[in-house]
């Protein structure tokens, strides 16, 4: 009888111990291993200096594009609404959009701002120095380099051929995930809210 009695002590213990299930498994391409996130500072609306450190304990989505961009930037920014929507009030409070300008030169601060404005007025849009850009666009792994047009494509006389990502950080810092410009908003708010609850 006290065999059977512990017996049923470490099938107990046995079954306990497995409750944690699998590892969660993000819907983007996760970062294995995780590693910080590379610096990112420069000026948002107002000429008000922005940093990515200063966003601790959110969870940061963070893309790079230009306000001039005539499809994927306008269309991944829409997406960041979507996501935005797909989460209760109490979480939007601890997520932040990041909209990171790769044409420094046309991007001023305000007009990031205004940019970014009217499709989340929690969005952060940023302009970083053309001086330092080379430097964060590299530690992201980004491609940005101009290509003219004629003014039939765009008035503005180039554009910007750029990657079209958006990265996933954590409340500490930590990138987690990548997913392409189209990836699906709900897919996203899922990965969202695990690293919220974390």
């Amino acid at each position: 009888m006290r065999k059977i009695f512990f017996l049923l002590i470490f099938l107990a213990a046995a079954s306990l111990a497995g409750c944690g299930g699998p590892p969660y498994s993000f819907h983007g391409t996760a970062y294995n291993p995780i590693i910080p996130a590379p610096e990112l500072a420069g000026l948002q609306a107002g000429n008000t200096p922005f940093n990515l450190r200063d966003l601790d304990e959110k969870v940061k989505l963070v893309f790079f594009g230009y306000t001039f961009c005539p499809d994927v930037c306008p269309l991944t920014l829409a997406n960041m609404k979507s996501v935005y929507e797909q989460l209760s009030t109490l979480q939007q409070r601890d997520v932040a959009a990041v909209f990171v300008s790769v044409d420094p030169e046309r991007d001023t601060p305000d007009r990031m701002g205004e940019y970014v404005h009217a499709f989340n007025p929690a969005f952060y849009g940023v302009q970083v120095p053309l001086d330092a850009l080379e430097t964060v666009k590299q530690e992201y792994g980004v491609f940005a380099a101009k290509r003219e047009v004629d003014s039939s494509q765009s008035a503005a006389g180039y554009l910007v051929d750029h990657t079209a990502v958006v990265y996933l950080i954590d409340k500490d810092d930590n990138l987690r995930a990548i997913y392409p410009s189209d990836a699906l908003a709900a897919d996203i708010a899922a990965d969202v809210a695990y690293l919220l609850k974390q």
